[in-house]
């Protein structure tokens, strides 16, 4: 299978190549370790930091440029999340679950427990259709 060449006689594969590493180097959250899922508040934070670790104005600006690219265009910012690779990284412990109280056995049922006061039994005793009362006021449910 042959390869394409580009206008200036190149291999088409190398520029792809080229060109994707380059946008990795441009996405702020890959050149600046931003973590995409964070908002503006936690970019600017981030970002604060490393202006005010900078050794020179071309730095600087250039964070402030990515701060502008980052909190000024919620678009933007959104793309470069896209285009930012997921963490690497093992992720961190998960906290052991907290363990349960051991269940008790339940106590055996009393003949008090299969009791039912002798108000239900009259309501299912006949076909006689039951009142037509709100949930309130219906006798079988009161104390």
């Amino acid at each position: 299978m042959s390869r394409g060449k580009n206008k200036r006689g190149g291999d088409h594969a190398d520029d792809v190549k080229k060109g994707a590493h380059e946008e990795l180097a441009a996405n702020p959250f890959e050149k600046y370790d931003l973590d995409p899922s964070e908002g503006p508040t936690a970019i600017t934070e981030r970002l604060r930091e490393l202006a005010e670790d900078a050794t020179c104005d071309e730095e600087r600006d250039e964070i402030r440029a990515a701060w502008e690219e980052l909190t000024m265009h919620p678009l933007r910012r959104l793309r470069a999340a896209f285009r930012a690779h997921p963490e690497h990284r093992e992720p961190l412990p998960r906290r052991p679950r907290a363990r349960r109280a051991a269940r008790s056995t339940p106590e055996p049922l009393a003949l008090l427990d299969l009791w039912s006061p002798p108000e239900l039994h009259a309501l299912f005793e006949d076909d006689a259709a039951l009142p037509d009362l709100p949930l309130v006021d219906d006798p079988a449910l009161k104390p």
